[in-house]
């Protein structure tokens, strides 16, 4: 790969590169330490946020980051979303220089090189390893400010405890003809023990499956504090599921395998074997929609829920 930006002080040169060090070579050009793409969606661009942390705890000051500004479609909430959301916050970020606005070229070269990391290794482990660190946790970095932390409790305050946050939506969810679009959905939420609140989140005006449970119109941060106030999560493989892994909560994930393959495969030949690998997390409780036949999956989401009442002393 050869490139050639005038803009930003690079002075027109051509460097024969790898796709990769092209990437480092842009942001160094506009004076960042790294380039972040913007256009992959939430869940994709979280799994920089530890390198940019790694980083700044190795170099010992913030980094200056190349991105573009969170389109307001791929946010999906409502109004006043901040340009930057999951950078917001963090200690480890200094100044962001919008690409997007300045050259929208260099920005699409960014967001190009996303998926062209090692495949088997968590994407995490994978960006870093891109930078010569290795990840001290697999997780995102995700920071919230106090007054965002004592707003969600506040919202959440009516609600009696514990409470359970549901994500049943995702790019990789099941379609609407598999059992656990809705139907799975319904039965688990009648079956919950009693003293159990639920809170959904979701894309408002766009992701609503008329479930009986108790939402809230918030921008992306506010519902990323809502995740954080809540005692336990549970929903698909998703953006949502990595912001619960980011503040370490208790997270049963649901995974549709065949789905996620074919997506995988759709875009990245190659990619769908590897996708359990590079997208999920060890400490949640990972479980796969295969071969259920009578409610299993549904049974093991009840018991994790109650031993997750036994564990933080809630009785149930």
């Amino acid at each position: 790969m050869r490139i050639a930006h005038s803009e930003g002080g690079s002075g027109g040169e051509i460097r024969p590169t790898s796709r990769f060090q092209a990437v480092c070579f842009i942001a160094g050009a506009y004076g960042c330490d790294i380039a972040i793409p913007n256009a992959t969606g939430i869940g994709d661009v979280l799994m920089y946020t530890r390198v940019v942390e790694e980083l700044g705890m190795r170099n010992g000051h913030p980094l200056d980051i190349l991105t573009g500004r969170m389109a307001p479609v791929d946010v999906g909430t409502v109004g006043h979303e901040e340009p930057y959301p999951i950078w917001k916050e963090n200690p480890f970020v200094g100044k962001i220089v919008d690409a997007g606005a300045i050259a929208p070229d260099v920005l699409r070269d960014i967001n190009s090189v996303h998926e062209t990391h090692c495949q088997f290794g968590h994407m995490i482990a994978n960006i870093c390893a891109e930078y010569g660190v290795v990840p001290r946790t697999l997780r995102p970095s995700l920071y919230l400010s106090l007054d965002e932390r004592q707003q969600a409790l506040a919202t959440l305050a009516a609600l009696p405890r514990p409470v359970l946050c549901i994500h049943p939506y995702g790019t990789s969810s099941p379609r609407e003809t598999h059992a656990w679009y809705r139907d799975e959905w319904l039965r688990l939420l009648a079956e919950m023990p009693k003293g159990i609140s639920v809170v959904e989140v979701g894309l408002h005006a766009k992701e609503d499956k008329k479930l009986p449970t108790t939402r809230f119109e918030t921008t992306l941060r506010q519902m990323m504090a809502i995740v954080w106030a809540s005692d336990m999560f549970m929903g698909f493989d998703s953006s949502v599921a990595h912001v619960a892994t980011a503040f370490s909560k208790p997270a049963l994930v649901l995974w549709d395998p065949v789905r996620k393959n074919e997506l995988d495969e759709r875009f990245h030949p190659g990619f769908g074997p590897a996708a359990y690998a590079r997208w999920s997390y060890r400490e949640n409780n990972n479980l796969m929609l295969l071969g259920e036949t009578n409610g299993e999956i549904r049974r093991q989401a009840l018991g994790w829920i109650g031993e997750v009442c036994r564990s933080i002393g809630a009785h149930v």
